[in-house]
């Protein structure tokens, strides 16, 4: 059955336990989910509150019984190892085949690769095919899914999540292991991250790093129109309801004598419950049965693995690909751009120059991440403010800017969540390589290196948390221990210590020092610079048909969340492609 152009293919509804946030492994009924029927027994009110998103499985509803689950819209299934049942088209077997061909392929259904492709619908863009290399049969943000100590515990140990993936190896341990990878599922990240909504800074956009033209248009203004973060700001509270923070946290607050903004973030809580989700453009395809689509002339396949670029020509051709059943094929396209995350997008890019001939082997440099680092404290609930997310202005001196989470602890406690976030340099020695081989499936090798500025940043940041830590014990008459930090890297003092079952062991009013480990903020980009290894219009200049998008084309990451740069420049690049 085909809808407005595009191949019709819907998600169940989940159980209403699923729903209403009672189940928290999504695994209570699982003999409903293995026949693809469970539905929601109250489904009016889901439709009257649409702070609740409904996720389920995937399944194909064709227009008879020959094309039912062969020609979906959506396609793919979980993998066996994710402990979830399989989808109805694979367990009984009938072939989802990929398309031979399409206008654009975009490789990755992350944060910008569904927003890419919502994007390219909304310009009228025709035969756009999304690949994802995980299953999409779940839609749910963990927030939403899970309780707060829960959803924490999965991002900070990612062994409890069955979506958790790294493809590369590391070159620089500690770096770029442990928590470090990617959550692959359709979605991705994007089920993950907390909504913050910042723009990068000034002193971070300043040339010669971005090229001026795109500065302008995220900025100041588009064709006479309003900037590209302003539309985004804008829409983005609108779906939030109207507010990009809680409206029972205050828009400013004082705490160690400074003056704290709330924290700008696009997420909506779900009625009654402590259950939320942050801002996803699939949610832009849910219709108003709840039912899920992809928008006409997008096809999504999932459990579909790029291992290359086609590059014959001295341009890009299409994508290699490896199925969920482990068949190999070609999708020819006139048009690829990269999504994959930055160090998988960088893998891609660098084989594919090789294979061009423009790199002499698959190495490309300027990998960077945001150094973080900060401390948790239990502190009496009364003396802090009101549970919620603050932040300071960004410091354009040590390139950073100050976050105070204060969090609900239990009668008459809080925990005090203060973080300090800033930008490494771009580094030309800190790489994302390939062995030069001629498997297409090799794996990316990760090295990574601070610059002197950097360290000087790391100190500087350092004594920004003592002075905050001493100045609010001083104003909530705690004792002012000194915040002691151990070596920058130091594995046993990583952000895993903001897992709930360490700071419950935590003494009241003792601070705890943790710095993350590069790689673990799920922040990293650069290695695909705007203006240098691309043009203004995300092309590589050395190989047609190649784009790209997300947080590797960052010429400098500057201290802020990459989200509300990585979703106005995928809007921005849909209307730049061919065919848009």
């Amino acid at each position: 059955m085909r809808r407005m152009g595009a191949e019709f293919t819907r998600f169940r509804q989940p159980c209403a336990t699923v729903a209403h946030g009672r189940c928290e492994r999504m695994r209570c009924c699982p003999e409903a989910f293995d026949r693809g029927t469970h539905t929601v027994e109250r489904m009016g009110t889901l439709r009257e509150t649409r702070q609740l998103r409904p996720v389920g499985r995937l399944f194909a509803a064709g227009g008879g019984r020959r094309r039912q689950a062969r020609e979906s819209a959506m396609s793919g299934s979980p993998q066996a190892h994710h402990g979830t049942a399989r989808s109805p088209a694979a367990a009984s077997g009938l072939p989802r085949p990929l398309p031979r061909k399409a206008g654009t392929v975009i490789v990755g259904g992350g944060l910008a690769g569904v927003e890419l492709a919502a994007a390219l619908a909304e310009q009228g863009a025709e035969d756009v095919v999304l690949l994802e290399a995980g299953p999409g049969d779940d839609l749910a943000h963990i927030h939403l899914a899970h309780s707060q100590a829960a959803a924490t515990e999965i991002v900070f140990a990612p062994e409890r999540d069955p979506y958790f993936h790294r493809p590369w190896q590391s070159g620089s341990p500690p770096h770029y292991t442990g928590i470090s990878g990617l959550r692959r599922r359709l979605g991705g990240r994007s089920l993950y991250w907390h909504g913050v909504v910042l723009p990068l800074e000034d002193w971070a956009l300043r040339p010669p790093g971005w090229p001026a033209e795109i500065v302008a248009e995220l900025t100041t203004g588009v064709d006479g129109g309003p900037s590209w973060y302003d539309r985004v700001t804008e829409q983005l509270t609108t779906w939030s309801g109207g507010g990009l923070w809680d409206p029972a946290q205050p828009a400013r607050t004082s705490l160690g004598g400074q003056e704290f903004r709330a924290l700008p973030r696009a997420c909506r809580r779900l009625p009654g419950t402590d259950r939320w989700e942050a801002y996803t453009a699939l949610d832009i395809w849910r219709g108003p049965d709840g039912g899920v689509s992809p928008p006409p002339g997008v096809r999504v396949h999932c459990d579909t693995e790029v291992l290359a670029v086609d590059v014959r020509g001295g341009r890009a051709r299409g994508v290699l690909v490896r199925c969920g059943d482990g068949t190999v094929s070609t999708v020819a396209a006139g048009t690829v751009v990269l999504s994959a995350g930055t160090v998988e997008s960088t893998r891609l890019a660098a084989i594919a120059l090789t294979d061009a001939g423009v790199l002499p082997s698959p190495r490309l440099g300027g990998l960077a991440d945001h150094i973080v680092q900060g401390f948790v404290v239990r502190l009496p609930a009364d003396r802090l403010p009101p549970p919620g997310s603050y932040h300071l202005p960004t410091d354009p001196v040590l390139r950073s800017y100050l976050r105070v989470d204060v969090h609900d602890d239990g009668p008459g406690t809080a925990l005090l969540d203060v973080r300090v976030t800033g930008e490494q340099l771009p580094n030309e020695r800190s790489v994302v390589e390939c062995a030069p081989s001629g498997d297409p499936s090799r794996r990316a090798h990760v090295r990574a290196e601070l610059l002197p500025d950097d360290h000087k940043m790391i100190g500087g940041q350092r004594d920004l948390l003592r002075d905050f830590w001493a100045a609010t014990a001083r104003e909530l008459g705690e004792p002012a221990t000194r915040l002691e930090f151990t070596g920058y890297g130091d594995t046993d003092r990583d952000n895993t210590r903001v897992l709930p079952d360490r700071t419950r062991r935590q003494s009241a009013g003792r601070p705890e020092t943790w710095s993350s480990l590069l790689g673990t903020e799920d922040h990293e980009g650069g290695s695909l610079p705007l203006g240098r290894l691309l043009d203004t219009r995300h092309a590589f200049t050395a190989l047609p048909g190649l784009y790209a998008t997300g947080p590797a084309v960052f010429p400098r990451l500057g201290a802020a969340n990459p989200s509300l740069t990585t979703i106005a420049l995928s809007r921005r690049l849909a209307g730049l492609l061919p065919g848009a």
